[in-house]
């Protein structure tokens, strides 16, 4: 599905449609319960968009409040929306997120900026895959034409890149770069998602700093919008992802 804007002209919330849900782009210096307003008008004015959709929030340079999310949040279940995840760029504002237990990560290279890529969906590429069982220590460097599997761990300092998905039954502590021919697509998943640099297509990303971005739990990476957002294997598996 080609990405669509939707606009009601009295609003300055903007709200993106993508493959992979709709993206709120929050306004940094609106006030709460207008931002709430706006959400609760765009969602009425637009049923059918919205019916059965999957929403991120945007907090972008606007500082997140847990009583504002749970009141979005309120308003879209009510209308049969699914919140899914939360992302922003002011460090600050990324900061609360993890604090509210929110994971998002850093943007710091969008699409706009990677025009040069060739467009080659991933999903259209013959299904092959490399599969290697070892742990890659720090200065290797693994390619798959197709998709890659890693069994075991890649270390910091390892590069492993795809033009399809990359599946690590391990730790994932390098760089990785999913849809390497351009598809932002492409899915990276790991037991432990830590790595250095995360790239998918032509958008990169880096967790942020710190040990509060650390999880126990097996993570997906994958693009929505213009964000890289990091959600539970199991969401994955549920929502029907991986299938």
């Amino acid at each position: 599905m080609a990405e669509r804007i939707e606009r009601v002209e009295s609003l300055q919330l903007r709200v993106r449609g993508t493959r992979d849900g709709i993206v709120f782009y929050l306004p940094e210096d609106l006030p709460a319960d207008e931002l709430v307003g706006q959400i609760r008008e765009a969602v009425d004015s637009g049923r059918d968009f919205f019916k059965d959709s999957q929403v991120v929030l945007d907090y972008d340079q606007r500082l997140p409040d847990q009583l504002e999310i749970e009141r979005i949040e309120e308003i879209l279940t009510e209308r049969g929306v699914r919140l899914t995840s939360i992302t922003a760029s002011l460090a600050e504002s990324r900061a609360v997120l993890n604090e509210l237990g929110h994971r998002p990560l850093r943007i710091v290279a969008r699409r706009d900026r990677l025009k040069e890529l060739p467009k080659r969906p991933a999903r259209d590429v013959e299904r092959t895959a490399v599969y290697v069982r070892r742990t890659l220590r720090s200065g290797a460097t693994v390619h798959s034409d197709g998709d890659l599997v890693i069994m075991g761990d890649v270390n910091a300092g390892a590069q492993i890149s795809a033009v399809g998905d990359i599946i690590v039954w391990g730790a994932l502590r390098g760089m990785v770069h999913a849809g390497a021919e351009g598809s932002d697509e492409a899915i990276i998943c790991a037991l432990k998602l830590q790595p250095t640099q995360i790239r998918i297509g032509a958008i990169v990303a880096r967790p942020p700093d710190g040990k509060e971005y650390e999880v126990d739990v097996a993570q997906c990476a994958y693009v929505t919008g213009s964000n890289i957002v990091v959600e539970p294997w199991r969401g994955m598996e549920r929502r029907g992802r991986l299938s």
